[in-house]
């Protein structure tokens, strides 16, 4: 074998032992991109994981804001409109954590036919059909005048009075309550809202 033909060999196995240039540029493409894209599956595991801490301390703050509520309304009652406050956590040691409150008196019709549908069950209920029907009517099959009991328009009368009464009992009495926990959230906010119905029948410090 002669020289130049043992150099050539010689070479050639180096260059099937070793790398070129562009194997290993590309090698360090594939593994750059597996680097980040598990650089973002931790990255956004650990922001889960500290939203999900910030979500626990505002649920526990609602929760305590909720049960001061219900103690201050059973002690003083509601007011006969609707409220309105807003605060924060700070007094709790989480001043970045606000809170917004509504209180809303019921919406709907409280009167004495409807709280007397309330209590039978039935539609389009009506004093004088209750309590045997009011002077001139007709029976039930479309037949003659219908007996009147004695006293029955005093009877409806003070019935009528005392559902009014009870409707607007209940209107006092009931409260939709809002509470809605808002904190920041990177550049934006992030907030939830508890809805509940709380009654309060006879507070205890009424008018205080």
């Amino acid at each position: 074998m002669t020289p130049a033909a043992a150099r050539g060999g010689t070479c050639r196995g180096r260059r099937a032992a070793g790398f070129t240039l562009l194997e290993v540029m590309v090698a360090l493409a594939i593994l750059a991109m597996g680097l980040m894209a598990l650089s973002d599956v931790v990255g956004g595991a650990l922001r889960n994981h500290a939203r999900a801490g910030r979500l626990d301390v505002a649920t526990l703050l609602a929760r305590g804001k909720m049960v001061e509520l219900e103690e201050a309304f059973e002690r003083k009652g509601f007011r006969d409109f609707d409220e309105e406050d807003e605060g924060s956590f700070e007094r709790e040691g989480h001043p970045e954590v606000r809170w917004k409150l509504e209180v809303l008196r019921p919406r709907v019709e409280l009167g004495p036919e409807r709280i007397l549908q309330l209590l039978t069950g039935t539609e389009g209920g009506d004093l004088s059909a209750l309590l045997g029907g009011a002077s001139g009517g007709k029976d039930a099959q479309g037949g003659g005048p219908q007996t009147v009991m004695p006293g029955t328009a005093a009877v409806a009368g003070t019935l009528n009075a005392q559902l009014t009464a009870m409707g607007e009992q209940i209107k006092k009495a009931v409260r939709e309550v809002r509470l809605t926990v808002a904190w920041p959230e990177g550049a934006r906010q992030d907030s939830f809202t508890v809805v509940t119905h709380l009654v309060v029948l006879a507070p205890t410090e009424p008018g205080t």
